[in-house]
Formats: C-alpha cells, structure tokens, sequence
C-alpha cells in the first residue's frame, strides 16, 4: 500500500493512497477534535471510505518539554507497522498516522487502521478456553522474532483472533530484535499468558511452541517462566 503526505493547520500525516482529503478533514473532526475518546471506531457518513479505529495519543500535563520535542507515538506506531509488513508479518490495515505540533511541540498523534471484524484473542479464550488458539499466537510471536523484529507488548490482548491465524496490533513499543528485547518480549507475553490461563503448565507449553520456531532463547527456559510468573505476580498486585 502507498502513502502521501497531506497537511493541515498544524497537523501532519501520512494517508494511503486513494484516501480523499476530505475524509481525514471529517474523521480528523469527528475522532480528535470533538471527543476525549482514545479510540474511536469510525465510519464516513458518505460511507466515501473505509470503516477504521482510530488511536489518538494526546498531550497530558506530566509531558515535560523534552518528551513533546522528541517524536511521538503515533509516528513510532506507524513506522512499526510499516516495518512489519515489511518484513512479511501480516498486521490490521494501516490508513493513516501522523501528529499535530506547535511551535515543533507535540499536541496529539493519530494512528487510524481499517476496522476488522475480531475480537482479541484474550476475549476469545475467556469465551471458550481455546488453548490452540494460544499456541497459534506464540509460534506468530516467534515469526515477528524470526523477522527481526519485537512487539514491544504482546500481551493476549493485543492479538486479534482472526483467522486462519491471529495478527498483532497496538505497536507503539515496537523495536528491533536483541536479546534484551526478545526476552522483554516473551517475559511480557508469558506472563499475559499466564495471568489469562492460570496454568503454569499451559503457559511453558507455549514456551515449548515458541522454542520450537525459533534459534535461540535469550534465557532458560525455568529462568523465563520464573520471570514472567514474577510478571503475572506484580500485574495482579497493581
């Protein structure tokens, strides 16, 4: 998919080709400017696009001066998403991503992807225990590794459940691969695992699927399950 620059008042985006300007004006409208909402599921009454989420990042009162200089998360989420597709790991649709700034400082960001019919998959096992469809997510986690890349937060929640298999969203902590990220990655993911399941046994059986996919583990496999039950343990606790 192609993208084009597009700018108004303070706002900058990259919008997919074939998006019509005045469409981002009214979803701009309808999504940012008149509502607090961080997501908004929004289609076009002229129905003259497609059907999308849109994310907003907006400013907060503990956002010191240097945070609002540096570049947001909307763009670092837009830039995952690229890369991923890039790299062969299929993600929802992105439509659109950009930032509105003042006097170079950052006011609110903007991620838009096309609206896909699926629940996550942690609402999907809470309806009907799939412990197949866990699996599935950690050999895609293994694949997302396998490309080089790492989620940054690849908890159950932030997997659709579509088929034939799920695809992750919500990428705005999104980085290359290292040993450090890796095991940041499948520590978090885990102990989601975990947290959902509460099976110790469940959670080292998607350690085994994802082991078996992949080169290398940054740890032991006793030492990353006792990491993400410390994970699980103080999530619960907060």
């Amino acid at each position: 998919m192609g993208y084009r620059h597009h700018s108004f008042d303070r706002v900058r985006l990259q919008i997919a080709s074939g998006i019509e300007d005045s469409w981002i004006a009214a979803l701009w409208q309808d999504c940012v400017n008149t509502t607090n909402n961080r997501i908004c599921r929004w289609q076009s009454p002229g129905e003259s696009g497609p059907e999308v989420y849109v994310k907003v990042y907006r400013r907060r009162p503990s956002h010191g001066l240097l945070k609002r200089w540096r570049t947001g998360r909307a763009i670092k989420e837009g830039q995952g998403y690229l890369e991923f597709s890039k790299r062969g790991v299929q993600t929802v649709p992105l439509i659109a991503w950009g930032e509105e700034r003042h006097w170079g400082l950052w006011q609110r960001g903007v991620v838009v992807t096309e609206a896909i019919d699926a629940i996550t998959v942690e609402e999907e096992y809470t309806a009907g225990e799939n412990v197949e469809l866990l699996r599935d997510t950690a050999e895609l986690l293994a694949r997302i590794h396998t490309a080089g890349l790492t989620h940054g937060d690849p908890l159950a929640r932030n997997f659709l459940a579509t088929r034939p298999g799920p695809i992750p969203f919500d990428l705005p902590s999104w980085s290359k691969l290292t040993p450090s990220s890796q095991r940041e990655d499948l520590i978090r993911f885990l102990g989601s695992m975990l947290q959902l399941t509460e099976s110790r046994e469940t959670t080292q059986d998607l350690l085994c699927r994802y082991a078996d996919r992949i080169d290398n583990l940054p740890q032991t496999e006793e030492d990353l399950l006792q990491e993400s039950q410390n994970y699980a343990l103080r999530k619960k606790q907060a």
